[in-house]
């Protein structure tokens, strides 16, 4: 059966900011599941800058460790731009509070690697109902 276009599609869109491909992969592959969301995935910080305005994501999964721009930069940047500043952005990192305070970035919602998918998925499912 063919994809119906993202045009037509009416499932939510999760934009996925992870340069391991395994585990971009892996959310992708665990969010498409059920069939209630569509994913895409960005693998650097550069590209996630330049599409995700134009794409209209309803969350964003955004890890900090980017190549090309970091991801606490990428967070201020779309914190700032009129298409993106009310999107839910969802940090995901290995870093400590305290680095990420010395990064500036201070984010609402933050998941620290290792975290189980439950909760990364309790938490998208409370952000889009």
């Amino acid at each position: 059966m063919a994809e119906a276009p993202a045009a037509l599609d009416t499932r939510k869109l999760i934009a996925i900011v992870e340069d391991d491909a395994s585990l971009a992969n892996m959310f992708c592959e665990t969010l498409e599941l059920g069939g209630q969301w569509r994913t895409h995935i960005f693998s650097d910080g550069q590209s996630a800058k330049d599409k995700l305005p134009e794409i209209g994501a309803n969350v964003i999964l955004l890890d900090v460790g980017l190549p090309s721009l970091d991801g606490a930069s990428l967070y201020k940047i779309l914190r700032g731009h009129s298409k993106t500043k009310s999107t839910p952005i969802i940090v995901i990192t290995g870093s400590y509070d305290w680095e990420l305070h010395r990064m500036g970035l201070h984010t609402g919602i933050l998941l620290q690697k290792p975290f189980a998918v439950q909760e990364l998925l309790r938490i998208i499912e409370a952000l889009l109902s």
